[in-house]
């Protein structure tokens, strides 16, 4: 998908499919919630299944600056 989607669309699609990929970012739709899951396979968050939630998840997306190095603590 394309990065510029609305939160309603990407919403629209969940409910639809059930799963996104904006620039390696994985957004899996699970019942009430969404996981988001890096670039690097680490899942980083749980939203709210709703355009509000998925307004969130592409504003994380959005400033996100993919230079930090991901990992377990």
């Amino acid at each position: 998908m394309q990065p510029n989607i609305g939160s309603q669309e990407l919403h629209q699609h969940l409910k639809t499919h059930g799963r996104a990929e904006i620039d390696g970012w994985a957004i899996n739709a699970d019942g009430a919630e969404i996981w988001l899951t890096n670039p690097y396979g680490i899942d980083v968050g749980f939203y709210d299944n709703d355009a509000e939630g998925c307004g969130r998840i592409l504003e994380r997306i959005s400033t996100d600056d993919h230079e930090r190095e991901w990992g377990t603590l």
